[in-house]
């Protein structure tokens, strides 16, 4: 069986699901450190790369229009 990084399974869940994705930002925001919520976003930065044609910078450039 092939081992796969603790970031490749929460950016599969973090794509599987997006409410959960967003309420795990929410409480991190709230009750977590610094260092969590970085963790959060490098994981959630991998799950929407696996998202063809989607980013971050992409999402924050159409809420601006």
């Amino acid at each position: 069986m092939k081992s796969r990084t603790h970031d490749d399974f929460m950016a599969e869940q973090i794509n599987a699901d997006p409410h959960y994705a967003a309420e795990l930002l929410s409480e991190v925001r709230r009750n977590g450190d610094a260092a969590e919520l970085a963790i959060l976003l490098r994981q959630m930065s991998r799950a929407f790369r696996q998202v063809e044609g989607w980013s971050l910078s992409e999402k924050a450039r159409n809420r601006r229009r």
